[in-house]
């Protein structure tokens, strides 16, 4: 009895070994690489990406409005100058030097003085010795520009005019045989060829001049 299960246990195990070697074979499940998976991916949205640029339009680039320039406003003209252009043959001094000579009045020819043709006058100015030196013999009121040129160009000071002292300077001029309007230009010069204060000049109209009727 004992040998007759024992029998049948070993043909029952048989079976089984015989039932597995002989049932359908099952392949092993591969093992996944994420880091391949995910490389994959990535390519995949790239090239999806790309298509999709390709197939999108390129926005149309807009050219910026020209700029209208804006007029630029209106400056007046500078006026006009009280000393000539151009007369830069001798050194100039600064007004804070200590020579110095300041316009006060016309005492003869007011500017635009009516003048007949070829006649001869004098023109005087006022001036005041504002600096700091006394002007001696060695000081002069010296022609610089302008037409008609005076006879003398150079009216040398006599007295001396120390400072805060005014004096009449003049000059003996001729007016021109042609119409118009002429201004002749001065200034004072010190004892070492300097320039100094206020331009002096005289204005004047070449024309007819109407006699005065007498009485």
């Amino acid at each position: 009895m004992k040998k007759k299960v024992l029998l049948v246990i070993s043909l029952i195990m048989t079976l089984s070994v015989l039932g597995v070697s002989c049932g359908p074979r099952v392949e092993p499940t591969p093992t996944i690489d994420p880091q391949a998976v995910m490389t994959e991916v990535a390519q995949t949205i790239s090239a999806e990406l790309t298509q999709v640029a390709l197939l999108t339009p390129s926005p149309t680039a807009t050219v910026p409005p020209t700029a209208t320039p804006q007029p630029l406003p209106t400056q007046a003209l500078p006026p006009a100058p009280t000393s000539p252009a151009g007369t830069g043959l001798l050194p100039t001094l600064p007004a804070a030097s200590p020579d110095n000579a300041t316009w006060i009045a016309d005492v003869t020819v007011p500017d635009n003085t009516l003048l007949a043709k070829n006649s001869k006058f004098t023109k005087t100015w006022k001036v005041e010795n504002s600096g700091t030196t006394t002007w001696n013999s060695n000081y002069a009121l010296i022609y610089l520009d302008g037409s008609p040129i005076p006879g003398t160009t150079v009216i040398s000071i006599v007295n001396e005019v120390k400072p805060k002292v005014q004096v009449e300077l003049s000059v003996v001029m001729q007016a021109p045989a042609t119409d118009g309007t002429y201004t002749v230009w001065f200034r004072m010069m010190n004892d070492k060829g300097q320039l100094f204060g206020d331009w002096l000049y005289v204005k004047f109209i070449v024309g007819a001049v109407t006699p005065t009727p007498a009485g």
